[in-house]
């Protein structure tokens, strides 16, 4: 027989069940969601099989509305009340949990109930990772390594990405833009507006750079599936499906970011960055005399390759240049020769620095299209990792105003086989370990510094010296004095400067 305190306790647990029972009709007669914490089937989740890069559109009806993953084997359905196909689904498999992919809220279906259990955030942070600001300033500094589900080592934000449909041109870019130290913190913490319609690139590019430095990621890799359906949308097919030139899409995807960032002033984070400025002299060559001066903002600093040789002392010769030599386009005395616009006369270009930003991208020019096929110049620049100084291109008027000069390299992409059937692939600097990475899509490999220097680079990023590990940068208040050149009128004066002549002349205008 049970005691008289025993029977107590039984009649306490009684009414508090039939109390639970009563607001948990009366919340069903409202039309509200039951709570509960103790759900018999969370047993049953199977977490190998969930997969939260690909888009998530219903597996019948291909809709993105209220949109459920069945935890149990990880397809997403529609719906969840009764007809819908999540529900239909969890009856003929026996699949009862499931997560909402908008707001992450698990719930029992059929039963109707929601389900609150803290097993379920690493779940829900792996749907939406989300970092706080402290956690973002010290990516660069604070070492994280991390561990599959499957037992994969690997390390957050030096990690690979799936190659969709030849997309290594797409991955490269993406692992480029990891290793800006602004842009990255600003992808990390960027939350769309919820005034106005969320932007599908900038969406889901902020959310592809927070999954690959999400340290509880269940696969040890992530698929850029969202964000290659996204760019096929926004620029009608033309990156999408085949593979494309990494420089034309980082142009791209540059141009549209800052479009879609710029503040009211038309500034943005993506021209504080990337922004440079060169001044270009131009001349006729008949009459070097006259001379016009005028100044072009650009992000993408292109190197014209000397020719290869003609003639090899042997089969396995490849040639090679020093950066340094390269660089030599922008130190104001180097000529170079081009036909006016028209084709009517010839003009005489010089080009030297105005302003360098915090970020350099210098652009190999390995590729020329001779009308009948691509080819491809395989000399090998040999470059400097750590304190590269750009003082000698910079204009003696202008060295006051970017006081400093010196820049070291964090990333550089690599183009490995023949010039229309090649693979991209790149070679990051991970500042927490100062470890070299090739990430070659999902293959990702230590690399030594030596071996940096002998691939044939085709991208190379400068991260200027003054940045510092939480992405701040120096802000030279000192302004950048105006050309003042007086010029002849004359023929001279007639050259129109377009930007199609500029970029056939090395400068890609942002």
């Amino acid at each position: 027989m049970p005691s008289e305190a025993e029977e107590r306790e039984l009649k306490r647990q009684r009414l508090d069940e039939e109390e639970e029972e009563e607001r948990a009709a009366k919340k069903a007669a409202k039309g509200e969601v039951v709570q509960r914490v103790d759900c018999p089937y969370l047993g049953t989740i199977n977490r190998h099989v969930l997969d939260f890069d690909f888009e998530k559109l219903c597996s019948i009806s291909l809709s993105g509305e209220n949109v459920y993953v069945d935890l149990v084997d990880g397809k997403y359905f529609q719906g969840r009340g009764k007809e819908t196909h999540a529900h239909r689904h969890s009856l003929e498999k026996g699949h009862y949990v499931w997560m909402n992919v908008a707001d992450g809220k698990v719930y029992c279906i059929p039963d109707g109930y929601e389900v609150v259990d803290k097993s379920l955030e690493d779940i829900k942070f792996n749907l939406t990772p989300v970092f706080d600001q402290e956690e973002i300033d010290q990516m660069s500094t604070k070492v994280r390594y991390a561990k599959a589900l499957d037992g994969t080592d690997y390390i957050p934000g030096c990690i690979g990405l799936n190659n969709i449909c030849n997309s290594d041109y797409e991955n490269v870019i993406v692992q480029v833009l990891c290793q800006v130290i602004p842009l990255r913190n600003f992808l990390l913490s960027y939350q769309a507006p919820k005034e106005k319609k969320k932007d599908p690139v900038l969406g889901s590019l902020s959310e592809l750079v927070r999954k690959m430095y999400n340290p509880r990621n269940f696969k040890g890799l992530v698929s850029p599936h969202e964000f290659y359906q996204s760019i096929g949308k926004a620029t009608g097919k033309k990156f999408y499906s085949k593979q494309q030139d990494p420089v034309a899409f980082f142009s791209w995807l540059m141009n549209y970011l800052h479009k879609k960032t710029k503040g009211k002033e038309g500034n943005s984070l993506i021209h504080d960055v990337f922004q440079g400025e060169v001044q270009v002299r131009l001349s006729p060559a008949n009459d070097e005399a006259r001379i016009i001066e005028s100044k072009e903002k650009t992000m993408l600093m292109s190197l014209d390759l000397p020719d290869e040789p003609l003639f090899k002392d042997n089969l396995d010769f490849i040639p090679q240049v020093p950066l340094f030599h390269l660089l030599e386009k922008f130190n104001g005395e180097k000529a170079f020769e081009t036909i006016a616009k028209g084709g009517e006369a010839r003009e005489i270009r010089r080009y030297s620095l105005r302003r360098i930003p915090p970020y350099m991208v210098f652009v190999v020019k390995r590729f020329r299209n001779n009308n009948f096929f691509i080819e491809k110049n395989p000399t090998i620049v040999t470059f400097p990792l750590k304190g590269l100084d750009l003082r000698d291109y910079i204009h003696p008027d202008c060295q006051p105003a970017n006081p400093e000069t010196k820049y070291d390299l964090v990333a550089n992409v690599c183009h490995d086989g023949k010039p229309e059937k090649g693979t991209y692939k790149v070679q990051v600097f991970h500042q927490p370990t100062a470890q070299w990475y090739e990430i070659h899509d999902l293959r990702v490999s230590p690399v030594l510094p030596q071996m940096v220097a002998l691939t044939e680079s085709y991208i190379q990023v400068y991260q200027r010296q003054d940045v510092k590990s939480d992405g701040t940068f120096e802000e030279f208040e000192m302004p950048i004095p105006d050309i003042n050149t007086e010029v002849e009128t004359g023929i001279a004066a007639d050259i129109e400067m377009a930007p199609e002549d500029l970029a056939e002349a090395g400068i890609i205008i942002g």
